[in-house]
């Protein structure tokens, strides 16, 4: 659970390693060519998106050299803080994950899911400050709010990856953090016919299992290279089997243990579970694209995307739920969390062994059309149209069934475990089903879409002479859709229709699950076995008078206080046809952003003292139209749980639909300034105005409302009148370029945000019960500030072989005013997500033979405000190791192999004290073997 050695170390070492290298590089820099920086002003960020913004000359590359050099050239020629990752060849990106190579960037970080990088984090602001685009356009995402999944773009299919810290006006608002621009191969790229492929095999540490990828490009223009079509796709498959230890956060306060041994207000957790997750993951991605040019005035491009990310997922868990009211002994450290308990020997804790899926059954798609009109030498006109759409249909497809068997005749006592992870003790066996029943069943999932209009045009005037090198003008507008709704099996009738462990199991319906010492045995004393089922076997039973007879007169669990209660099952599952699942009325939601943008944008250059500098300057209008839908149910009952005190039913009124809108508009100025004050050493200055809109889930005003004794109910709601958040950035940079693949850049930003949303919670009543209520409003604002250092090599000047020896380094440094002290209950604001980052990646690439070794790092960082049970989440420092390696045997023809996480690390949470564990989670390594061709 502890950071290794070769972790911590190499950590330490990040900082120290880019300076040192620096001096040693100066020696070796006397003795080469420095490469002059172009001062020529950037075209605009806008029309960057979508074509290279430096020429490598004729000197053809290929490989890691390949990569380094193009994205060093587009950082170089770049008017503001611009870092790239580009493709090592053709359909060959550096990682088989694009945020996995973003995550080598200085200031990018990765949040990841199931082993994979998902969501990126830029300068401390998370996935959802920041604009993801592709070829310049604006994609639509699966998820609830605008944060955008890497994970279901295929890097194979990927040329370029650019991340512009700084802003411009020309650039589509809505990055705080940055604005990611991904693009895809173009087919005039290359004239001529060319393929590319390959096809590897996928070995999972966890499951032992493999399987196949495979991918494949193809790309063909005519003699004169005035049309081209490209075609790519690619298949992935892995079976990925991950272990977590999690306790869903802890009950503290009121809700904690309180009159025992003396003590009140003590921290315990909620639950104690053990899972084991085994999926199977398949990504399936196309990619076309056409480039015409009619004429030599016009260029026509037209590009399409589709990715489709599938996920089977079984989970196996054991599950020892937390009733407060059910210790009868406690201890406590002086921060007040138990240190161990002793449960009642009544049976108030269950053994659960729970069986559930969450699925994923995402699809993306975009097409676009540009048309570039070269009204003459000096002005452009540029047309852009596109269209996304993001779904995820899992809605129903998803389960959680719970059997269990109480824990009668024994006092099940758990301990906090100390540097380790807490654990019970004292149970009944985990594989015992004389005495089975049935408890909570349910098919769950959301189906959500996100359906994206977007259309463009600016106009570019350049000059030939004088100060003024470039006036661009433009005006844009988009309309974006997004809606969800919960489909899960009836709350009122039929998911706890068997709750309180009442129904008695034939022992037939389980069998024991080999789950292991779980986290490389995180857990002291956990159990390495307990029972498994088949979910439609145990719907099935249930679904069965065997089951609900039980209840009738006559039956062994009848209930003269509650005598219709078999009826009241036998109808309600004539009513659905079963455990079937439903859409609910209450969780449907609706946002309609309408957004209108104008730009004007001006670029002077020229030279002040033989230095050439450039300056780019420009202000954006944005106006924004939002309508929230969402239907409105209140509460008419809450009832109880018979034989489950930590469970009840929330019965609502016939829904009603609601809707409300909002509007609001900014002005978004920037500069960007960039002097060369030598060849080879830039300086640059950056300030603009930002803005990120809320995100769309707290723009609904659907009411989420769910109970769980014994602590209050909650009542989750959105806000549409939130403002977007507003930032002011400044920026300062130097780079020191030693030759076109190796330089030494330092670089500190300075970030006032305002209007940040903080989640206000008030208590209230309803049906006689208690309710905390939280609403998301403007209410904060936070300065961010920091540095990053960045520092990258090859030593061509060493001998042979060393000379194919090159290295990249950076470290990243943010903070914030806003500090969280864990002390506070309540009433806290801080910006989640800030955490010093760094890597270190060596690599090497003569002749036939390239390999790269890389380390990255993330420092501790809070992750919620207002985690598990409203308490605070903070994630613990993360250090992985990825290898790759190759092999050419010919000049057409190479092996290759990839493991990442070689070190198989694992990860962990704790909630707002680190003695207060609340989950560590193992995915061990995956590694491939595979053969790459191209022609």
């Amino acid at each position: 659970m502890h950071q290794s050695v070769l972790t911590v170390s190499v950590r330490n070492a990040l900082m120290v390693l880019c300076a040192m290298s620096a001096f040693a590089a100066q020696g070796a820099m006397a003795q080469e060519s420095a490469s002059a920086s172009s001062p020529a002003a950037e075209a605009g960020a806008a029309d960057a998106a979508q074509k290279d913004a430096t020429t490598l000359g004729a000197v053809v590359v290929s490989g890691t050299r390949a990569s380094i050099q193009k994205s060093q050239a587009l950082k170089q020629d770049a008017v503001g803080t611009v870092d790239a990752v580009s493709a090592e060849d053709v359909g060959k990106f550096p990682d088989q994950n694009v945020a996995d190579s973003l995550q080598r960037i200085a200031g990018v970080s990765v949040d990841r899911s199931g082993g994979e990088s998902r969501y990126i984090t830029v300068r401390g602001f998370g996935p959802e400050f920041n604009t993801v685009l592709l070829n310049g356009r604006t994609m639509a995402t699966e998820n609830s709010g605008r944060e955008f999944s890497f994970d279901v773009l295929p890097s194979e299919l990927i040329s370029t990856a650019e991340v512009f810290k700084t802003s411009q006006a020309n650039l589509s608002e809505g990055g705080i953090g940055a604005t990611v621009n991904i693009k895809t191969r173009r087919p005039l790229d290359d004239k001529g016919f060319h393929i590319a492929g390959s096809v590897s095999g996928v070995h999972d540490s966890m499951s032992g299992e493999d399987k196949p990828k495979i991918s494949g490009l193809i790309s063909n223009t005519n003699a004169d290279g005035t049309f081209g079509a490209l075609l790519g796709f690619v298949r992935y498959q892995r079976s990925h089997t991950s272990e977590v230890i999690d306790d869903e956060g802890w009950l503290t306060g009121s809700n904690g243990v309180n009159g025992v041994s003396g003590l009140n207000n003590i921290a315990v957790p909620r639950t104690l579970q053990y899972k084991v997750n085994e999926e199977d993951r398949t990504r399936t991605g196309i990619n076309a694209a056409i480039d015409w040019l009619p004429t030599e005035k016009v260029r026509v491009t037209a590009d399409a995307m589709y990715s489709k990310y599938e996920i089977d997922s079984r989970i196996n868990a054991f599950g020892l739920f937390m009733d407060p009211n059910d210790v009868q002994q406690i201890s406590a450290d002086g921060n007040g969390t138990a240190t161990s308990f002793v449960r009642n020997s009544t049976g108030g804790l269950a053994n659960d062994h729970i069986v559930s899926s969450n699925p994923r059954n995402s699809t993306n798609k975009q097409l676009g059309v540009d048309v570039a009109w070269q009204l003459s030498d000096q002005t452009t006109l540029d047309f852009d149209g596109s269209y996304s759409k993001a779904e995820e249909r899992s809605g129903g497809k998803g389960y959680f069934l719970v059997m269990g068997a109480r824990n009668v005749g024994v006092n099940p006592t758990w301990s906090l475990n100390p540097g380790a992870f807490p654990s019970y003790s004292n149970l009944l066996p985990a594989t015992d089903t004389s005495d089975l029943r049935g408890h909570f069943v349910d098919r769950e999932g959301d189906n959500r879409s996100d359906e994206l209009y977007e259309g463009k045009i600016s106009l570019t005037r350049n000059f030939f002479e004088g100060t003024l090198s470039q006036l661009q003008f433009g005006i844009s507008g988009s309309k974006r859709t997004k809606e969800s709704v919960s489909v899960r099996t009836s709350d009122s009738d039929l998911n706890c229709a068997y709750c309180g462990y009442a129904v008695k199991l034939p022992a037939e319906l389980a069998s024991v699950f080999n789950a292991g010492s779980l986290v490389n045995g995180a857990s002291p004393g956990a159990p390495t076995q307990w029972l498994t089922f088949d979910p439609q076997r145990y719907f099935d039973f249930l679904s069965s008078p065997a089951a609900y007879n039980q209840f009738a007169p006559g039956g062994a669990l009848y209930d003269p206080n509650d005598p219709d209660r078999a009826q009241r099952i036998a109808d309600a599952l004539k009513k659905y046809g079963g455990f079937t699942a439903q859409p609910v009325p209450q969780s449907q939601w609706l946002v309609e952003e309408k957004s209108y943008a104008a730009f004007a944008q001006a670029n002077f250059e020229n030279t002040f003292h033989d230095m050439p500098w450039t300056l780019n300057v420009g202000i954006r209008f944005v106006k924004t139209d939002a309508v929230s839908r969402a239907v409105s149910s209140q509460v008419e009952s809450i009832t109880g749980t018979p034989g489950d005190p930590t469970n009840a039913q929330v019965h609502f009124t016939p829904p009603i639909p609601i809707s409300r809108s909002a509007s609001y508009q900014d002005w978004l100025p920037s500069l960007n300034f960039r002097i060369n004050v030598r060849e080879n050493v830039v300086l640059r200055a950056s300030a603009s105005d930002t803005l990120t809109r809320p995100t769309l889930t707290s723009l609904r005003i659907s009411e989420d409302i769910s109970v769980r004794p014994p602590g209050p109910g909650s009542i989750n709601t959105g806000n549409i009148d939130l403002k977007p958040y507003k930032a002011r950035n400044y920026d300062l940079g130097a780079e020191w370029y030693f030759n076109d693949t190796s330089y030494l850049g330092l670089a500190g930003f300075y970030k006032k945000v305002e209007n940040f949303v903080t989640n206000v919670t008030r208590p209230t009543t309803i049906q006689g019960y208690p309710f905390m209520e939280t609403l998301p409003v403007n209410a904060n604002t936070a300065v961010v500030k920091g540095a990053e250092l960045s520092f990258q090599y090859t030593f061509d000047r060493l001998p042979a072989p060393f000379d194919g020896l090159g290295m990249q380094a950076n470290y990243t440094y943010v903070d914030s005013k806003q500090t969280f002290d864990p002390s506070i209950a309540t009433g806290q604001f801080a910006v989640v997500g800030l955490a010093n980052s760094g890597n270190l990646i060596v690599f090497y690439e003569k002749g036939p033979v390239g390999f790269r070794v890389a380390y990255n790092w993330r420092d501790e960082y809070l992750s919620a405000v207002r985690g598990s049970q409203g308490e605070p989440t903070t994630v613990k420092p993360y250090g992985q190791i990825d290898v790759s390696a190759n092999y050419k045997l010919n000049d057409n023809i190479s092996l290759f192999a990839e493991a990442t996480n070689l070190n198989d690390e694992t990860e962990e949470a704790y909630s707002r004290y680190e003695s207060r564990p609340q989950w560590t989670a193992a995915n061990g390594r995956a590694i491939s073997f595979g053969v790459r061709g191209s022609w």
